[in-house]
């Protein structure tokens, strides 16, 4: 197999069909990718084509340039047929320096006819890092095609600051994807048209034309799928943090609390943004511990709250979670799982924080573990967390992890709900999450507690153990009926579950189990 590809006159290729194909753009931090990506995956899905996209996100924040930890990209699956996982064989790898190249090829998620764009414009910089990088294309038996950004592009490049290159190679792989050009000019004016001058949007378009004739005369690659547009359905292209924090606000609550921590960050971005137009309030605490106990405090008051974390910030929530099983407070925690132990690697996926959640906290408590697998997932489960949260008066957690909640999916449009009290949650939300409603009757360790500001209502709140007047209580009686009711509210809701959603025939020699993210895979 050729490891070069002399640069051809390729017009009017007539392009490969595939049923599903796997592509990524590489980039150094700060550049772009993740951008290009967003409008290159924005048009497929106006195509008709599904789609699913996996960002690359630099652990570091501000890496240098031209360093491993700098990679930042994205991975695209393209298919014809609805996709639910981001798979694992790249056929396509677009890179705008070897060093991420280099990077990226170490992780092993390319097939074995892999083909391999390299942009040579910064080989003056380290030649002999370059010529490592190619032999190590070519031991694997993949097809490097090298290319340079052309003289007039990298003028106007350098002319708008030096960024633009990203623009250039959407170009190229719109090119290379066999994409209309109106298409992607009407996402690129969309997504820059309020931020871009007159002439910086010339140049973009410019660069994005100059990226797409240069990949038509000279890279000798063109695939499709076929577009499968379904009528009468309107389809959105939305990510897990983004589709919760719609959810958020149709559940009707009305208190976000959180601390900055990847990869849970843009839920709190995305509410900051739109969450005071309902009626609700953002509040950026300082640690992850003021962070619950201001979701808590909120809940106290009658104010349905929320927070959300990954694994470090969970660890530090914990006692409050224990404080709120025990006061019967009620509670929502959203989980983005990162990898762990300790800091961990913040923008890899893992399902390690279940034992946490479940198990995390000292003593006998109270919470129960609600498991998303999908962006649709996202968008429902806070109304059936609060559903949960406000009838047992426990905390309950929404498990996510990086990929649900950053990966984006072509779906029908959500139905919103806009609800005002846990029992307007409808019965399709009950049935997604295959549970029934819970009985009324459920009885609490403090059996009548009045709503703060009640007049002549006293309500009496403290992590000790109680009596069911909310008086503070050491007999062994009263400890053995605490733990009573609470193992009494796990069991209440172990009996409205389901059946278990089996794929696959009854009769098998293999089962496979799994929860959250996983499902797509499994699926699949």
């Amino acid at each position: 197999m050729p490891t070069e590809t002399t640069p051809q006159k390729t017009t009017n290729r007539k392009p490969e069909m595939r049923h599903v194909t796997r592509f990524e753009l590489l980039m150094d931090a700060g550049f772009g990718a993740q951008k290009a990506g967003d409008i290159l995956i924005t048009a497929f899905a106006k195509m008709g084509k599904y789609v699913y996209i996996e960002p690359m996100i630099p652990a570091e924040i501000s890496p240098p340039p031209r360093t491993r930890p700098a990679l930042s990209g994205v991975v695209i699956r393209l298919a014809d047929f609805d996709i639910t996982n981001i798979g694992n064989d790249t056929d396509l790898i677009l890179a705008s320096q070897e060093i991420v190249l280099s990077r990226r090829l170490a992780d092993e998620e390319t097939n074995p006819n892999c083909k391999v764009l390299l942009d040579m414009c910064d080989k003056a910089v380290n030649p002999e890092s370059y010529e490592q990088v190619c032999k190590q294309v070519a031991k694997e038996g993949y097809t490097l095609y090298p290319f340079e950004v052309d003289a007039d592009a990298q003028a106007v490049i350098k002319k708008i600051g030096g960024k633009g290159k990203n623009i250039y190679y959407l170009g190229m792989l719109s090119c290379i994807y066999n994409m209309p050009n109106e298409f992607l000019v009407e996402e690129i004016k969309r997504t820059f048209g309020k931020k871009f001058s007159e002439e910086s949007m010339a140049a973009n378009l410019r660069l994005f034309m100059d990226g797409y004739n240069y990949a038509k005369a000279n890279i000798p690659l063109s695939f499709d799928v076929e577009s499968r547009p379904q009528q009468g359905k309107e389809k959105i292209l939305i990510d897990g943090n983004t589709s919760l924090s719609m959810g958020v606000i149709d559940a009707g609550i009305k208190l976000f609390s959180g601390y900055p921590i990847t990869p849970a960050s843009s839920i709190m971005h995305n509410l900051a943004k739109i969450f005071p137009s309902y009626g609700g309030i953002v509040h950026q605490a300082e640690d992850e511990i003021a962070a619950i106990g201001v979701a808590i405090g909120s809940y106290y008051g009658g104010v349905p709250a929320i927070t959300c974390t990954s694994g470090p910030g969970l660890s530090l929530k914990q006692e409050f979670i224990g404080y709120a099983a025990a006061a019967e407070i009620p509670v929502i925690i959203i989980d983005a799982q990162r990898s762990g132990p300790s800091t961990g690697m913040p923008t890899k996926t893992e399902q390690s924080d279940l034992p946490a959640m479940i198990f995390g906290n000292h003593g006998d408590n109270t919470k129960v573990v609600i498991s998303v697998s999908n962006v649709i997932d996202c968008f429902y489960a806070p109304q059936m967390a609060r559903y949960i949260a406000e009838k047992l008066h426990v905390p309950v957690f929404i498990a996510s992890d990086f990929q649900t909640a950053n990966s984006y999916k072509v779906i029908d449009m959500l139905k919103a709900n806009q609800i005002n009290n846990v029992d307007e949650v409808p019965d399709f939300v009950f049935e997604r999450f295959h549970m029934t409603r819970l009985p009324d009757n459920i009885e609490m360790v403090r059996s009548s507690q009045a709503t703060p500001g009640t007049p002549g209502g006293m309500r009496r709140v403290t992590g000790l153990n109680t009596d069911a007047t909310g008086s503070v209580n050491y007999f062994s009686k009263s400890n053995q009926r605490s733990h009573q009711i609470r193992n009494a509210k796990i069991h209440a809701v172990k009996k409205a579950l389901t059946k278990p959603e089996m794929f696959g025939p009854k009769k098998a020699e293999l089962l496979v189990v799994g929860w959250g993210s996983t499902r797509g895979a499994i699926e699949e």
